[in-house]
């Protein structure tokens, strides 16, 4: 049995018939800095009931969770897989103080961000992103999110799709706020409300993913289970 791993959740997104959840464990690692854990289920995607606590609580980005009974269950490039099983618990420790949450983010930036998003080695990074565009938007029924951005000594990264559950709620509070079908924000806009913007960066199938969406201070965002 594998040892219990202290996860700090760094990305819950949201997937086709699921959910999706990462974060880095306390292991040291001399690219990324600590390393990183992508929490799948061998059957299939995560569903709200995995990430639910004893409280009944949804397990959310800030959140360090001990995990116990997890596998190995690597699918390169998705080598940061661990899988549940039915021996699986976890229970949550505490969550990330804003000072540390501060701290954290600059100094756990992906020392080779190319590794995910060019040559596929890996499946997640942390980066800083600059002269950030979000995107919202509903269609009918479909909500979409989306951001194009820069990262530094890279080309610019392309519109890229934002499944990170906050992030999301956060755009779909303020659609209704604003009573408008769709939101667009330069990078003034983001820079002015928001400060430094951290992403984590995902891929599925050849394609980009914002898994995580990190602000300092962090934004607010009130996440309906139902509207993901």
């Amino acid at each position: 049995m594998a040892q219990p791993i202290d996860l700090l959740v760094l990305a819950v997104s949201r997937v086709k018939k699921g959910v999706a959840l990462a974060g880095m464990s306390t292991e040291a690692h001399p690219i990324t800095g600590r390393v990183w854990i992508d929490i799948v289920r061998a059957d299939g995607p995560l569903q709200l009931s995995d990430l639910t606590l004893a409280d009944g609580s949804l397990i959310k980005p800030g959140d360090v969770v001990r995990w116990e009974g997890l596998e190995p269950h690597p699918q390169p490039p998705f080598v940061e897989q661990w899988a549940i099983g039915a021996a699986t618990s976890k229970q949550l420790l505490r969550h990330i103080t804003p000072e540390r949450y501060a701290k954290f983010l600059p100094e756990h930036l992906d020392q080779d961000p190319t590794a995910v998003l060019e040559r596929r080695e890996r499946s997640l990074c942390l980066i800083q992103a600059h002269e950030v565009h979000a995107m919202f938007e509903r269609e009918e029924k479909r909500f979409k999110s989306y951001m194009l951005f820069d990262l530094l000594g890279l080309e610019s990264v392309d519109e890229t799709p934002v499944t990170d559950v906050a992030w999301r709620a956060f755009g779909q509070q303020w659609m209704q706020s604003e009573g408008v079908d769709e939101l667009a924000f330069d990078p003034d806009d983001l820079q002015a409300r928001f400060g430094p913007i951290y992403l984590v960066i995902g891929i599925h199938g050849h394609s980009l993913l914002v898994r995580g969406v990190h602000t300092v201070p962090a934004y607010a965002a009130r996440i309906d289970p139902t509207r993901l």
